[in-house]
């Protein structure tokens, strides 16, 4: 047998439907019951009250006789009104009766409601006799000339009402019954309905588990459950094209590992045979070897960037850190003075822009990498005697922003939208010239999303490129 945990959605819902029908109907139906019954106790207890003072009026009219007058008037009343009254005097003991024979006269009666009726007030109860049948006792008061002398107790059958409290339950029951029922199928009906995109979708996640990237599901019920089902297909997709990328970044890694792996054994292998060489082509080999080993060391750190990137955002994600306020003018102050170096070997002047302080609350080695990345491709890509400018400032919609302008050789407007992707090269003879590994501008703009904020550019062939980050302040 299931655990309740374990039941199928489409059970459970069914379940809960149908318990929640079964309480309502109970409950409507047993408050129905009960105020129809308590109605018609009502309606009897009015009805008995008013025999009983018609029977004190009779007794009050005979109270100087009774004997046989009074008896045979409580006689004829009951044949009348089919409600038996008895009298008692002050003490509570029976001087009349339907019939002289009977064996009340003379008895006390304790009745709570001849006790209520010797005290003044009229009063009605109601209780099952030893038969087996139920009675509603009245007790009324007898007043003669502004005094009370007695009481009388009347006595009437209540059978019939209790049988109609009996036939309205059977009713309530069938009702009931009936509709809990077909509250019950309609439940059904609906749990199935509203599990069926449930279990559309629990076959697709488990499909998705197994490696099937293109498992999509198709979008049904509620709108929650249509949002839920767009959202997994949006979750589908992205992971689709995330493994994409991963596949294209092994590959284009294993095969830029492969190039300077390759340009090495080319180099390495001549240097290996016994025919002697001159000194002039060992050291040539030799230095090329070493360009190769850098290039390679340049690639592997670029990867390793990539990795920490995701590592250090996940790290400070289970730290729970906050960002620290940063002042972007120091932050790219300290990039270009350890770029100066290289602009310098390359002829190319690197400056700072004048400007404001700007402080926004951001991870500091993010925006390091970000300038860093823009700054140096600008320095590779302008030739001797060109401009590398850097600006920092703030925009008027709560963004700062930094700038890195070249008068470098410029990107053609058809590269321009996949110049930020992984291992692109505009030219790749000259990337490769330039060292380049087409991952500088990839690790700029992924940890500008990092940051929350997005890398553009503006380029012109032969007049230079501007590429600006923004992200909030």
């Amino acid at each position: 047998m299931r655990r309740p945990g374990r039941w199928p959605l489409a059970a459970q819902l069914a379940v809960a439907f149908a318990l929640v029908t079964v309480l309502a109907l109970g409950g409507s139906g047993t408050l129905l019951l009960y105020q129809s019954s308590a109605r018609l106790l009502a309606e009897r207890s009015e009805s008995v009250l008013a025999w009983g003072q018609a029977a004190a009026g009779l007794a009050a009219e005979y109270w100087s006789d009774p004997g046989e007058s009074l008896t045979l008037a409580l006689y004829r009343f009951h044949q009348q009104s089919g409600i038996r009254p008895v009298v008692v005097d002050r003490e509570g003991r029976v001087l009349a009766d339907i019939t002289t024979a009977t064996p009340l006269l003379g008895e006390q009666l304790t009745h709570p409601e001849v006790r209520a009726a010797l005290a003044g007030r009229a009063t009605t109860g109601t209780r099952r006799l030893p038969t087996g049948e139920w009675v509603m006792y009245g007790g009324v008061p007898v007043t003669l000339d502004g005094e009370q002398v007695g009481a009388v107790l009347v006595a009437a059958d209540i059978g019939a009402v209790r049988d109609a409290r009996c036939d309205l339950l059977r009713q309530l029951v069938w009702v009931a019954g009936g509709m809990a029922a077909v509250a019950v199928l309609l439940g059904v009906l609906l749990a199935r309905y509203l599990a069926r995109p449930l279990v559309r979708l629990r076959a697709a996640v488990t499909q998705l588990a197994r490696g099937r990237l293109d498992a999509r599901v198709v979008p049904g019920g509620s709108s929650e459950l249509w949002d839920l089902g767009l959202g997994f297909n949006r979750m589908a997709e992205e992971l689709g094209r995330l493994d994409q990328q991963r596949r294209a970044f092994v590959a284009d890694a294993s095969h830029e590992l492969r190039t300077p792996v390759a340009a090495i054994r080319a180099l390495a292998e001549p240097l290996l045979t016994d025919r002697p060489l001159d000194v002039a082509i060992y050291k040539e080999h030799l230095h090329d070897i070493v360009q190769e080993c850098d290039r390679a060391g340049r690639l592997v750190d670029s990867l390793l960037e990539l990795a920490r990137l995701d590592m250090r955002a996940e790290a400070r994600r289970q730290a729970g850190e906050d960002a620290e306020p940063v002042d972007l003018r120091v932050v790219v102050a300290e990039v270009v003075h350890a770029l100066e170096p290289l602009a310098a070997e390359r002829g190319v002047r690197l400056e700072l822009l004048p400007g404001e302080p700007v402080t926004v609350r951001a991870d500091a080695h993010l925006v390091q990498t970000v300038v860093g990345n823009l700054v140096e491709n600008g320095v590779k890509y302008t030739p001797s005697g060109g401009l590398v400018q850097v600006a920092v400032g703030t925009g008027g919609t709560g963004l700062a922003w930094i700038r890195v302008k070249d008068t470098g050789i410029g990107i053609p407007p058809g590269h321009l939208p996949h110049i930020f992707e992984r291992f692109y090269r505009v030219d790749k003879a000259r990337s490769r010239a330039t060292g380049g590994a087409g991952l500088g501008l990839a690790i700029a703009a992924e940890a500008a999303a990092r940051l929350g904020g997005r890398v553009e550019v503006e380029s012109e062939v032969g007049k230079g490129s501007a590429f600006t980050f923004t992200l909030p302040v």
